[in-house]
């Protein structure tokens, strides 16, 4: 396989034998996610071929038809393929009503086959019957990627299923919701399973695993389940060091948020002084990001509820750019909603047109090992190494307020560790932090105080 001129893949042969459900791990850029789309038919090689046994050859289109219907692929970026009919989204519309703009909802992204979920008897632990009227926008991470796989499936049902990093940016119990109903879908519906991973707890069924460096395979043979993940059990809330100065930088006062009929959050006082380090935890839907959009300033309740930012309640008088000056906010939605025009720049050169640091710009690429890719265009990069760049673009500033919303999804073990090392480094001790995880290890390391919702 070539891309951008260069050869990947080269004399590369894999075999894929009945009821094997296969892992593939391996660093950023290893391969993975391309060698997905080869075996999906999305991408093709340039010599040699990909047969899939349950295809029967064709012309050309023949060959189109059965994939589709025998081969689904759930990406990454799944967020990009529910909404990207509808022209002009963008992340605030999670929280605003523009005009009488009709938002897509989760039942409009499965059109006349929203009927079939009933019909397919789908475990109750992936039940999104409560889901299906709200917009799209205003799903979590977690409940957007159950519609994702769940509008796949009723379409019809393949005999492979290939799901790239499935498990990121899910709590521990909607990871374990997922791997009992990959479990069960398997062996009802005798599908098999290729996915992308970096080490969570996977479906039973899962028995051969591949490992990838740099588009080659390093080792191959059977899966053994990792064990369970030691529970965390939260100690006293007392920092674990002298706050560097006692001032609020956010303070929320009874807050209450509601969509509708749902109470999202009810009566939470929360107060942030200046120097503390927080993890923010909680089951997917529960707030979180919710709670970062009334302070980065894009929710519009922050104008009705009693939110201070900086010693300031909202509303009195401050723009929300004089806001943003003073904070980094690093989500998810930053890959999702990315710039078209951006995407034919590499991340030098992307990090440097939003800064004006060059010397810096190298000093992170050095300190992240990023040079293998740093040249690369956006649109030639994995989910991993996309990730790192726009993690690098938001260090570049020292602002009072950090942020960080699922920052290591995606990332292989050796870059997550260098990201924690990063901050545990440079990262000034004025300068506040607030990280959103699912990963206990994450809390552990970084909380002097958190909050669970």
């Amino acid at each position: 396989v070539s891309r951008a001129g260069r050869k990947l893949f080269q004399d590369f042969s894999l075999r894929i034998l009945p009821g094997e459900n296969w892992v593939i791990t391996g660093d950023n850029g290893s391969g993975k996610t391309l060698l997905l789309h080869l075996i999906a038919g999305t991408v093709h090689p340039s010599s040699g071929e990909v047969v899939h046994s349950f295809i029967q050859q064709g012309d050309w289109d023949h060959l189109y038809r059965q994939r589709a219907e025998k081969i689904h692929f759930v990406p990454t970026h799944w967020l990009s393929e529910l909404v990207g009919s509808a022209d002009g989204l963008f992340y605030q519309q999670r929280y605003y009503s523009v005009d009488n703009t009709r938002l897509p909802t989760a039942r409009d992204a499965f059109g006349g086959d929203v009927e079939k979920l009933k019909a397919l008897d789908f475990s109750e632990r992936f039940d999104i019957s409560g889901l299906l009227d709200v917009e799209l926008t205003r799903l979590s991470n977690g409940q957007l990627k159950k519609v994702v796989i769940l509008r796949q499936l009723v379409r019809n049902l393949p005999s492979l299923l290939l799901l790239d990093y499935p498990f990121d940016g899910l709590d521990a119990e909607s990871q374990r919701d997922l791997s009992a109903f990959l479990d069960d879908i398997s062996q009802r519906f005798s599908i098999q399973l290729i996915l992308v991973d970096h080490g969570h707890s996977l479906p039973a069924v899962m028995n051969r695993k591949l490992h990838l460096h740099n588009f080659q395979i390093a080792a191959s043979g059977e899966w053994e389940q990792a064990p369970a993940p030691v529970k965390y059990s939260p100690a006293k809330e007392t920092p674990s060091r002298a706050v560097t100065n006692g001032s609020p930088v956010v303070e929320m006062q009874d807050l209450t948020i509601k969509y509708g009929n749902k109470t999202i959050l009810a009566n939470l006082n929360w107060r942030i002084n200046a120097g503390e380090r927080w993890a923010l935890t909680g089951r997917n839907g529960s707030g979180k990001t919710t709670l970062f959009s009334l302070i980065y300033a894009d929710h519009p309740m922050a104008y009705s509820q009693r939110v201070f930012l900086f010693g300031r309640r909202r509303g009195s008088g401050e723009s929300i750019w004089d806001i943003k000056k003073r904070i980094n906010y690093f989500g998810p939605e930053q890959i999702h909603f990315l710039d078209s025009k951006n995407l034919h720049l590499s991340g030098r050169e992307y990090i440097r047109l939003q800064r004006k640091d060059p010397q810096r710009t190298n000093d992170l690429i050095e300190f992240f090992n990023a040079h293998a890719f740093a040249d690369t265009p956006l649109r030639n990069l994995s989910s991993g190494q996309l990730q790192l760049v726009l993690l690098m673009n938001v260090f570049l500033d020292d602002k009072e307020l950090l942020l960080l919303d699922e920052p290591f999804q995606y990332l292989d073990p050796a870059t997550h560790e260098r990201v924690t090392r990063y901050l545990n480094r440079y990262l000034r001790e004025d300068i506040t932090l607030v990280l959103i995880t699912h990963d206990e290890n994450d809390v552990r390391t970084w909380t002097q105080l958190r909050k669970r919702l």
